[in-house]
């Protein structure tokens, strides 16, 4: 009960304190959980640690939901791993807000390697067209450099005569280097394999 009272008094350091106690069997954990992943500006901790200490059988879809956007807002890695544990229905839609929290919620200075973190990920070849098909086009077509992303994918994987089939892609340059320069590039040391 105390736990309840000082969620209720905004208090959220001291709720879970008391909501996570081993002895406690979770209740009312998805409204607990997205209070606590809501009324959180930037850190996660408190909604996280209420999660992985008290362990609770989320119910409701939007409380998931919520714990994966704190779990993708904190990690690309696991955030792609937790979606990949949800049932199978639910997986490409979680994989799409994945990179939909990486595109567009990261702060400027994390963008850059969450993105790389991203591109890297082991997608099988489903989540590989899920991603495909959302940046290009799905919801996500409209994501600042969600073609962008498709274009690193595309290149990290050695897919280097798919890179170049991509069109509208303009970005501006860093220093010498834009994509254009790049698929030059990628041209020339594809060289006469380019043709086969």
């Amino acid at each position: 009960m105390k736990g309840l009272w000082h969620m209720d008094r905004k208090e959220f350091g001291s709720a879970v304190q008391y909501l996570t106690h081993p002895s406690l069997i979770p209740t009312f954990a998805d409204e607990i959980l997205e209070v606590l992943v809501r009324k959180s500006k930037d850190d996660l901790t408190l909604a996280l640690a209420y999660y992985h200490t008290a362990q609770p059988t989320l119910t409701s879809r939007s409380a998931v939901e919520c714990l994966f956007s704190a779990i993708a807002r904190t990690s690309v890695t696991e955030g792609f791993y937790f979606a990949r544990g949800q049932p199978q229905y639910a997986q490409r839609h979680m994989f799409e807000m994945l990179i939909s929290v990486v595109l567009n919620n990261s702060p400027a200075a994390t963008i850059g390697d969450r993105s790389l973190e991203l591109v890297n990920l082991p997608l099988s070849l489903e989540e590989d067209k899920w991603l495909e098909e959302y940046l290009l086009h799905g919801d996500g077509r409209n994501l600042k450099k969600g073609k962008d992303t498709v274009m690193m994918r595309k290149i990290g994987m050695g897919n280097f005569t798919d890179s170049l089939s991509m069109r509208g892609i303009n970005s501006r340059p860093i220093g010498q280097l834009d994509w254009g320069n790049l698929l030059e590039g990628i041209k020339h040391g594809l060289g006469p394999r380019l043709d086969a």
